[in-house]
Protein backbone atom coordinates (compact mmCIF):
# COMPACT_ATOMS: atom_id res chain seq x y z
CA UNK A 1 0.00 0.00 0.00
CA UNK A 2 2.75 2.41 0.88
CA UNK A 3 4.61 1.39 -2.26
CA UNK A 4 1.54 2.23 -4.39
CA UNK A 5 1.19 5.58 -2.71
CA UNK A 6 4.84 6.35 -3.39
CA UNK A 7 4.41 5.44 -7.05
CA UNK A 8 1.29 7.59 -7.36
CA UNK A 9 3.11 10.43 -5.66
CA UNK A 10 6.06 9.98 -7.97
CA UNK A 11 3.75 10.08 -11.00
CA UNK A 12 2.11 13.25 -9.82
CA UNK A 13 5.51 14.82 -9.13
CA UNK A 14 6.67 13.95 -12.61
CA UNK A 15 3.53 15.43 -14.13
CA UNK A 16 3.89 18.50 -11.94
CA UNK A 17 7.53 18.93 -13.04
CA UNK A 18 6.48 18.59 -16.68
CA UNK A 19 3.71 21.13 -16.31
CA UNK A 20 6.08 23.49 -14.46
CA UNK A 21 8.63 23.20 -17.30
CA UNK A 22 6.01 23.82 -19.96
CA UNK A 23 4.69 26.86 -18.10
CA UNK A 24 8.22 28.26 -17.65
CA UNK A 25 8.93 27.78 -21.37
CA UNK A 26 5.59 29.38 -22.36
CA UNK A 27 6.08 32.38 -20.07
CA UNK A 28 9.69 32.82 -21.20
CA UNK A 29 8.50 32.94 -24.83
CA UNK A 30 5.79 35.42 -23.95
CA UNK A 31 8.27 37.60 -22.03
CA UNK A 32 10.63 37.47 -24.99
CA UNK A 33 7.80 38.51 -27.35
CA UNK A 34 6.82 41.34 -25.04
CA UNK A 35 10.44 42.55 -24.88
CA UNK A 36 10.70 42.40 -28.70
CA UNK A 37 7.40 44.25 -29.09
CA UNK A 38 8.47 46.84 -26.57
CA UNK A 39 11.74 47.37 -28.42
CA UNK A 40 9.87 47.75 -31.72
CA UNK A 41 7.42 50.17 -30.14
CA UNK A 42 10.29 52.20 -28.73
CA UNK A 43 11.89 52.38 -32.20
CA UNK A 44 8.57 53.34 -33.77
CA UNK A 45 8.05 55.92 -31.09
CA UNK A 46 11.48 57.40 -31.75
CA UNK A 47 10.78 57.40 -35.49
CA UNK A 48 7.39 59.01 -34.92
CA UNK A 49 9.00 61.69 -32.76
CA UNK A 50 11.61 62.38 -35.45
CA UNK A 51 8.93 62.48 -38.14
CA UNK A 52 6.81 64.79 -36.02
CA UNK A 53 9.81 67.06 -35.50
CA UNK A 54 10.53 67.07 -39.25
CA UNK A 55 6.90 67.86 -40.04
CA UNK A 56 6.90 70.69 -37.50
CA UNK A 57 10.02 72.12 -39.14
CA UNK A 58 8.47 71.73 -42.59
CA UNK A 59 5.24 73.34 -41.39
CA UNK A 60 7.22 76.28 -40.03
CA UNK A 61 9.03 76.65 -43.37
CA UNK A 62 5.76 76.46 -45.28
CA UNK A 63 4.22 79.09 -43.06
CA UNK A 64 7.20 81.35 -43.74
CA UNK A 65 6.86 80.71 -47.48
CA UNK A 66 3.13 81.34 -47.29
CA UNK A 67 3.80 84.69 -45.66
CA UNK A 68 6.28 85.55 -48.44
CA UNK A 69 3.84 84.39 -51.12
CA UNK A 70 1.03 86.42 -49.58
CA UNK A 71 3.23 89.49 -49.67
CA UNK A 72 4.25 88.75 -53.26
CA UNK A 73 0.62 88.13 -54.24
CA UNK A 74 -0.38 91.47 -52.75
CA UNK A 75 2.42 93.18 -54.72
CA UNK A 76 1.34 91.43 -57.94
CA UNK A 77 -2.27 92.44 -57.35
CA UNK A 78 -1.20 96.05 -56.95
CA UNK A 79 0.90 95.78 -60.11
CA UNK A 80 -2.02 94.14 -61.96
CA UNK A 81 -4.32 96.96 -60.94
CA UNK A 82 -1.75 99.49 -62.13
CA UNK A 83 -1.40 97.66 -65.46
CA UNK A 84 -5.17 97.48 -65.81
CA UNK A 85 -5.47 101.22 -65.38
CA UNK A 86 -2.64 101.76 -67.87
CA UNK A 87 -4.35 99.37 -70.31
CA UNK A 88 -7.66 101.22 -70.04
CA UNK A 89 -5.90 104.53 -70.55
CA UNK A 90 -4.00 103.12 -73.54
CA UNK A 91 -7.23 101.74 -75.00
CA UNK A 92 -8.83 105.15 -74.74
CA UNK A 93 -5.83 106.71 -76.47
CA UNK A 94 -5.87 104.05 -79.19
CA UNK A 95 -9.60 104.51 -79.70
CA UNK A 96 -9.09 108.22 -80.05
CA UNK A 97 -6.23 107.67 -82.52
CA UNK A 98 -8.33 105.12 -84.40
CA UNK A 99 -11.17 107.60 -84.74
CA UNK A 100 -8.72 110.19 -86.00
CA UNK A 101 -7.30 107.69 -88.49
CA UNK A 102 -10.78 106.74 -89.66
CA UNK A 103 -11.61 110.38 -90.21
CA UNK A 104 -8.35 110.87 -92.10
CA UNK A 105 -8.93 107.71 -94.15
CA UNK A 106 -12.45 108.87 -95.04
CA UNK A 107 -11.03 112.23 -96.08
CA UNK A 108 -8.28 110.58 -98.14
CA UNK A 109 -10.78 108.17 -99.69
CA UNK A 110 -12.97 111.08 -100.72
CA UNK A 111 -9.93 112.81 -102.22
CA UNK A 112 -8.92 109.59 -103.97
CA UNK A 113 -12.41 109.13 -105.39
CA UNK A 114 -12.36 112.69 -106.67
CA UNK A 115 -8.93 112.09 -108.24
CA UNK A 116 -10.13 108.81 -109.77
CA UNK A 117 -13.19 110.52 -111.21
CA UNK A 118 -10.99 113.22 -112.66
CA UNK A 119 -8.59 110.60 -114.01
CA UNK A 120 -11.48 108.63 -115.51
CA UNK A 121 -12.76 111.78 -117.17
CA UNK A 122 -9.29 112.44 -118.57
CA UNK A 123 -8.96 108.86 -119.83
CA UNK A 124 -12.40 109.01 -121.39
CA UNK A 125 -11.54 112.28 -123.07
CA UNK A 126 -8.29 110.74 -124.32
CA UNK A 127 -10.15 107.77 -125.79
CA UNK A 128 -12.65 110.09 -127.44
CA UNK A 129 -9.83 112.13 -128.93
CA UNK A 130 -8.19 108.96 -130.23
CA UNK A 131 -11.44 107.96 -131.94
CA UNK A 132 -11.73 111.43 -133.43
CA UNK A 133 -8.12 111.22 -134.65
CA UNK A 134 -8.92 107.87 -136.26
CA UNK A 135 -11.91 109.47 -137.99
CA UNK A 136 -9.71 112.28 -139.32
CA UNK A 137 -7.17 109.70 -140.45
CA UNK A 138 -9.86 108.03 -142.53
CA UNK A 139 -10.71 111.41 -144.05
CA UNK A 140 -7.06 111.94 -144.94
CA UNK A 141 -6.84 108.44 -146.40
CA UNK A 142 -9.87 109.32 -148.53
CA UNK A 143 -8.00 112.42 -149.73
CA UNK A 144 -5.00 110.28 -150.63
CA UNK A 145 -7.33 108.03 -152.63
CA UNK A 146 -8.26 111.11 -154.67
CA UNK A 147 -11.78 111.24 -153.35
CA UNK A 148 -10.92 114.67 -152.05
CA UNK A 149 -11.37 116.03 -148.55
CA UNK A 150 -13.86 118.64 -149.69
CA UNK A 151 -15.96 116.07 -151.54
CA UNK A 152 -16.09 113.83 -148.43
CA UNK A 153 -17.00 116.75 -146.20
CA UNK A 154 -19.74 117.84 -148.64
CA UNK A 155 -21.07 114.28 -148.71
CA UNK A 156 -21.07 114.10 -144.92
CA UNK A 157 -22.76 117.52 -144.68
CA UNK A 158 -25.84 116.20 -146.48
CA UNK A 159 -26.67 113.98 -143.48
CA UNK A 160 -28.32 114.91 -140.23
CA UNK A 161 -27.56 118.35 -138.85
CA UNK A 162 -28.14 117.63 -135.18
CA UNK A 163 -25.61 116.58 -132.55
CA UNK A 164 -24.81 112.82 -132.73
CA UNK A 165 -24.63 110.56 -129.78
CA UNK A 166 -24.12 106.78 -129.85
CA UNK A 167 -23.61 104.23 -127.16
CA UNK A 168 -20.53 102.14 -126.91
CA UNK A 169 -20.82 98.92 -124.98
CA UNK A 170 -18.70 95.81 -124.66
CA UNK A 171 -20.19 92.35 -124.52
CA UNK A 172 -17.96 89.33 -124.89
CA UNK A 173 -19.64 86.03 -125.69
CA UNK A 174 -18.41 82.58 -126.75
CA UNK A 175 -15.88 81.93 -129.52
CA UNK A 176 -18.52 81.96 -132.23
CA UNK A 177 -20.30 85.08 -130.97
CA UNK A 178 -19.21 88.70 -131.17
CA UNK A 179 -20.62 91.77 -129.55
CA UNK A 180 -20.58 95.20 -131.03
CA UNK A 181 -20.37 98.60 -129.48
CA UNK A 182 -21.38 101.78 -131.20
CA UNK A 183 -19.67 105.05 -130.50
CA UNK A 184 -20.56 108.28 -132.15
CA UNK A 185 -17.78 110.46 -133.45
CA UNK A 186 -18.40 113.77 -135.12
CA UNK A 187 -16.82 115.26 -138.23
CA UNK A 188 -15.97 118.91 -138.60
CA UNK A 189 -12.82 120.88 -138.00
CA UNK A 190 -10.27 120.60 -135.18
CA UNK A 191 -12.16 123.22 -133.23
CA UNK A 192 -14.82 120.73 -132.09
CA UNK A 193 -14.81 119.71 -128.41
CA UNK A 194 -15.08 116.12 -127.20
CA UNK A 195 -16.58 114.68 -124.01
CA UNK A 196 -16.58 110.93 -123.41
CA UNK A 197 -18.01 108.92 -120.52
CA UNK A 198 -17.28 105.27 -119.83
CA UNK A 199 -19.31 102.83 -117.79
CA UNK A 200 -17.99 99.41 -118.76
CA UNK A 201 -17.21 96.76 -116.21
CA UNK A 202 -16.80 93.02 -115.67
CA UNK A 203 -19.95 90.93 -115.40
CA UNK A 204 -20.46 87.53 -113.81
CA UNK A 205 -19.48 84.25 -115.45
CA UNK A 206 -16.34 85.61 -117.06
CA UNK A 207 -18.22 87.88 -119.49
CA UNK A 208 -17.19 91.44 -119.96
CA UNK A 209 -20.28 93.63 -120.01
CA UNK A 210 -21.23 97.22 -119.48
CA UNK A 211 -22.73 98.33 -116.21
CA UNK A 212 -23.95 101.57 -117.80
CA UNK A 213 -23.95 102.95 -121.32
CA UNK A 214 -20.70 104.51 -122.40
CA UNK A 215 -21.25 107.46 -124.64
CA UNK A 216 -19.24 109.95 -126.59
CA UNK A 217 -20.58 113.34 -127.53
CA UNK A 218 -18.90 115.48 -130.18
CA UNK A 219 -19.82 119.07 -130.88
CA UNK A 220 -20.08 119.56 -134.62
CA UNK A 221 -18.72 122.47 -136.50
CA UNK A 222 -19.80 121.42 -139.96
CA UNK A 223 -23.31 120.38 -140.85
CA UNK A 224 -23.12 116.63 -140.80
CA UNK A 225 -22.05 113.65 -138.76
CA UNK A 226 -19.70 110.70 -138.94
CA UNK A 227 -20.37 107.49 -136.95
CA UNK A 228 -17.86 104.89 -135.89
CA UNK A 229 -18.85 101.30 -135.10
CA UNK A 230 -16.46 99.04 -133.20
CA UNK A 231 -16.99 95.30 -132.87
CA UNK A 232 -15.11 92.96 -130.56
CA UNK A 233 -14.77 89.22 -130.93
CA UNK A 234 -12.79 86.75 -128.91
CA UNK A 235 -12.22 83.00 -129.06
CA UNK A 236 -10.20 80.46 -127.08
CA UNK A 237 -9.20 76.83 -127.52
CA UNK A 238 -8.64 76.20 -123.84
CA UNK A 239 -9.24 77.63 -120.38
CA UNK A 240 -6.88 80.58 -120.96
CA UNK A 241 -8.46 83.42 -122.91
CA UNK A 242 -7.80 87.07 -123.71
CA UNK A 243 -10.43 88.67 -121.48
CA UNK A 244 -9.84 92.32 -122.36
CA UNK A 245 -7.73 94.59 -124.53
CA UNK A 246 -7.80 98.24 -123.51
CA UNK A 247 -8.74 100.61 -126.30
CA UNK A 248 -5.87 102.95 -125.40
CA UNK A 249 -3.31 100.14 -125.77
CA UNK A 250 -2.19 100.18 -122.14
CA UNK A 251 -2.86 96.61 -121.12
CA UNK A 252 -4.11 93.17 -122.14
CA UNK A 253 -5.89 90.91 -119.63
CA UNK A 254 -5.45 87.13 -119.63
CA UNK A 255 -7.90 84.96 -117.68
CA UNK A 256 -7.80 81.31 -116.63
CA UNK A 257 -11.37 80.01 -116.40
CA UNK A 258 -10.29 76.43 -115.71
CA UNK A 259 -9.80 74.55 -112.45
CA UNK A 260 -6.04 73.97 -112.62
CA UNK A 261 -2.88 75.90 -113.24
CA UNK A 262 -2.01 76.58 -116.85
CA UNK A 263 1.70 76.90 -117.69
CA UNK A 264 2.40 79.52 -120.37
CA UNK A 265 6.17 79.08 -120.49
CA UNK A 266 7.62 80.12 -123.90
CA UNK A 267 4.14 81.13 -125.15
CA UNK A 268 3.88 84.34 -127.14
CA UNK A 269 1.42 87.22 -127.25
CA UNK A 270 1.29 88.87 -130.69
CA UNK A 271 -0.53 92.06 -131.66
CA UNK A 272 -1.29 93.34 -135.16
CA UNK A 273 -2.53 96.93 -135.46
CA UNK A 274 -3.94 98.11 -138.78
CA UNK A 275 -2.03 95.39 -140.65
CA UNK A 276 1.30 95.97 -138.89
CA UNK A 277 2.89 93.69 -136.28
CA UNK A 278 3.60 96.02 -133.35
CA UNK A 279 4.21 93.59 -130.48
CA UNK A 280 5.48 90.05 -129.94
CA UNK A 281 5.93 89.35 -126.22
CA UNK A 282 7.31 85.96 -125.13
CA UNK A 283 6.56 84.60 -121.65
CA UNK A 284 9.39 83.21 -119.53
CA UNK A 285 9.84 79.49 -118.91
CA UNK A 286 8.22 79.51 -115.45
CA UNK A 287 5.18 81.65 -116.23
CA UNK A 288 1.99 80.06 -114.79
CA UNK A 289 -1.54 81.41 -114.46
CA UNK A 290 -3.54 79.95 -111.60
CA UNK A 291 -7.24 78.97 -111.86
CA UNK A 292 -9.57 81.95 -111.65
CA UNK A 293 -6.71 84.48 -111.91
CA UNK A 294 -6.71 87.50 -114.21
CA UNK A 295 -3.29 88.81 -115.16
CA UNK A 296 -2.73 92.11 -116.91
CA UNK A 297 0.16 92.55 -119.34
CA UNK A 298 1.00 96.26 -119.27
CA UNK A 299 2.67 98.10 -122.11
CA UNK A 300 6.14 99.46 -121.50
CA UNK A 301 6.05 102.25 -118.91
CA UNK A 302 2.28 101.97 -118.34
CA UNK A 303 2.11 99.73 -115.25
CA UNK A 304 0.77 101.79 -112.28
CA UNK A 305 2.05 101.49 -108.73
CA UNK A 306 -1.34 100.20 -107.61
CA UNK A 307 -1.28 97.24 -110.02
CA UNK A 308 -1.59 93.68 -108.71
CA UNK A 309 1.56 91.75 -107.90
CA UNK A 310 0.47 89.21 -110.53
CA UNK A 311 0.57 91.82 -113.32
CA UNK A 312 3.48 91.91 -115.75
CA UNK A 313 5.05 94.89 -117.49
CA UNK A 314 6.28 94.09 -120.98
CA UNK A 315 9.19 95.73 -122.73
CA UNK A 316 7.10 96.64 -125.77
CA UNK A 317 4.39 99.05 -126.85
CA UNK A 318 1.01 97.43 -127.54
CA UNK A 319 -0.09 100.00 -130.11
CA UNK A 320 -3.43 101.73 -130.81
CA UNK A 321 -5.51 101.54 -133.95
CA UNK A 322 -8.87 100.92 -135.57
CA UNK A 323 -8.34 97.25 -136.44
CA UNK A 324 -6.43 95.26 -133.84
CA UNK A 325 -5.82 91.50 -133.70
CA UNK A 326 -4.34 90.07 -130.50
CA UNK A 327 -3.31 86.39 -130.35
CA UNK A 328 -1.99 84.01 -127.71
CA UNK A 329 0.29 81.49 -129.43
CA UNK A 330 1.79 78.33 -127.92
CA UNK A 331 5.39 77.18 -128.62
CA UNK A 332 4.12 75.04 -131.54
CA UNK A 333 2.80 78.14 -133.29
CA UNK A 334 -0.89 77.35 -132.69
CA UNK A 335 -3.32 80.14 -131.90
CA UNK A 336 -4.84 79.26 -128.48
CA UNK A 337 -6.77 82.51 -127.92
CA UNK A 338 -7.73 85.42 -130.17
CA UNK A 339 -9.15 88.89 -129.62
CA UNK A 340 -10.26 90.94 -132.63
CA UNK A 341 -11.21 94.63 -132.64
CA UNK A 342 -12.66 96.15 -135.80
CA UNK A 343 -13.74 99.74 -136.27
CA UNK A 344 -15.72 100.93 -139.26
CA UNK A 345 -16.63 104.51 -140.11
CA UNK A 346 -19.65 105.76 -141.99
Amino acid sequence: MGQALREIHQVYDDKLDGMRGELETFYNLKIQEFRTGATRQNMESVHAKEESKRLRTQLTDLRDKLTDLDARNAALLRELETLRREKEERERELESENNEFKTEVAKLRAEMEAILRELQAIMDSKLGLELEIAAYRKLLEGEENRDGLRQIVDTIATGQQQRSQAAMSYSYQSSSMSSSSAAAAAGGSAGGSVAYGAGGGFGAGGAYGSGADSSMRVNQVTKGEMSAKTTYQRSAKGPVSIAECSADGKFITLENTGRKEEPLGNWSLTRNVDGKDVANYKFNDSFVIRPGDKIKLWAKGQKPYSASHLDVETDQSLGVGANVITKLVNPSGEDRATHVQKTTYA
